[in-house]
């Protein structure tokens, strides 16, 4: 069971799960729901991953947002992990945070085929002629 801590100070939210690897939302207002959502999906989303990248130091999500006079706000997310080996960055961009959230989950949740160590492709010649 993983503990998350929310707290919000000065202009981005930090996330802070047990594993000590903090989750920094920037660029969304302090009192923007869409923030909190962004940051406990991601979350969620990262502790996943941290069972075959436990060395991640820190990520960070950057919204920058467009139009926001009118009626709707086009955002533009990068979404950044550091890990102590490299560095893996994921973008989207639209009209809706929410998809926009679902989507840089689904491609850190990418990361989980990749690196999965369990798959084997069992040889033609080890099978046993009949």
């Amino acid at each position: 069971m993983v503990i998350v801590i929310l707290t919000i100070n000065s202009g981005f939210c930090v996330l802070d799960m047990t594993d000590n690897v903090p989750l920094y939302v920037i660029g969304l207002p302090e009192d923007d729901s869409a923030k909190e959502l962004l940051a406990s999906k991601f979350g969620a989303a990262l502790e996943k991953v941290q069972q075959i990248l436990p060395d991640i130091i820190e990520s960070k999500i950057a919204v920058k947002s467009q139009n926001t006079e009118g009626t709707r706000t086009h955002y533009d997310v990068t979404a950044t992990v550091i890990t102590s080996k490299n560095q893996l960055l994921y973008t989207d961009s639209g009209w809706d945070i929410l998809k926009i959230a679902d989507e840089l989950c689904r491609k850190l949740d990418g990361e989980l085929s990749k690196h999965d160590d369990k798959r084997q492709r069992d040889s033609i010649r080890k099978k046993e002629s009949t």
